[in-house]
């Protein structure tokens, strides 16, 4: 009796899985897809390689590419490079102009020199407890310090700006910009 209910099931079973759902039969749309991508290629293949034409445009480079390769190929060396990197630090020697960087710093420097005078002033302390607030010369000196403090410090920032820009362009120049 138990054998013969385990050959039916078997019997029932067995034939159920050597069917397949209808779903099982269909491609699912990736693979569908996949193969749709492959015939594409094959087919593109098969034209480029028939005609002569298609495969030497193919080969030639774009006119941007072709560019880049004679750049890279007339790059200049290193020590042409440098020679023109002296001739230009010898020609800005030659102008009588700072390094932007030390404009900044003396315009700082002024800034907080025409700030502290009217805060000296403000408070009446004495200027570097030398001269007293008493002293005849403490308001005109705090004067021109206060006065002209401020626009001197803008006109050493303006040519902070003037001279980083001079730098720039000579960098861009030697890069060949």
């Amino acid at each position: 009796m138990l054998s013969s209910t385990c050959t039916a099931a078997a019997a029932v079973v067995g034939p159920a899985r050597l069917q397949r759902p209808a779903s099982a039969t269909r491609r699912s749309p990736l693979a569908t897809q996949r193969s749709q991508r492959q015939l594409q290629r094959h087919l593109a293949r098969a034209e480029g390689e028939g005609s002569g034409e298609q495969a030497a445009q193919q080969t030639v480079p774009p006119p941007a590419a072709q560019q880049e390769q004679q750049q890279r190929q007339e790059e200049e060396p290193i020590w042409v490079r440098r020679e023109r990197e002296r001739a230009a630090q010898q020609a800005a020697r030659g102008s009588g102009d700072l390094p932007f960087g030390v404009y900044l710093l003396f315009s700082s420097f002024t800034a907080i020199a025409a700030i502290g005078s009217i805060f000296e002033y403000a408070n009446q302390h004495a200027i570097f407890d030398v001269i007293q607030p008493d002293s005849p010369l403490y308001t005109p000196i705090l004067g021109f310090f206060a006065l002209t403090g401020l626009p001197t410090a803008g006109f050493l920032f303006y040519k902070a700006v003037q001279s980083a820009n001079k730098a720039a362009e000579q960098m861009d120049k030697l890069d060949g910009y």
